[in-house]
């Protein structure tokens, strides 16, 4: 194999993409007896979190943002994924756009604490299969990526 060749199947972009497929359809699986994904997990966390500190909810902003989407993407009418989240039951409705906050609802509570096991399980695995020190590692490391890389 050329030099070439080499350097272009090293891609870090090409391997981050492939790593997060398979991490994302791990989590998917293993969050599937609870009926949601680890998106809508993370987006339930997010909204739990957001409880805990007795915030009076999450802006779409903040709510893409937590995904690394645009939040014109979660715009009514346009997104499927507006439209799943606010049919859930997981969340209220926001009135307008402008001011739009989701926040949790009892539905949403009750969705979280059934997947958390689930969770909690894909956890446990994931440290078991990489290492407790290489998922620290590469925790840390995505967190400084997500902030050194950002445009």
């Amino acid at each position: 194999m050329d030099k070439e060749i080499r350097e272009l199947l090293g891609c870090t972009c090409l391997r981050l993409r492939r790593a997060t497929r398979n991490v994302t359809q791990f989590y998917d699986h293993s969050l599937q007896p609870a009926g949601v994904t680890a998106n809508q997990f993370g987006l339930l966390a997010r909204l739990h979190a957001a409880s805990l500190g007795g915030s009076d909810g999450i802006s779409i902003g903040v709510m893409a943002e937590s995904i690394g989407m645009d939040p014109t993407t979660f715009e009514p009418g346009i997104s499927s994924h507006w439209k799943r989240w606010t049919g859930s039951g997981w969340s209220p409705i926001p009135r307008t756009l402008a001011y739009a906050r989701w926040r949790m609802t009892d539905e949403g509570q009750r969705t979280l604490l059934k997947a958390l096991p689930f969770w909690r399980q894909a956890q446990a695995r994931l440290r078991k299969s990489l290492g407790l020190q290489a998922v620290t590692d590469l925790n840390e490391l995505l967190d400084r990526s997500a902030i050194d890389l950002t445009h």
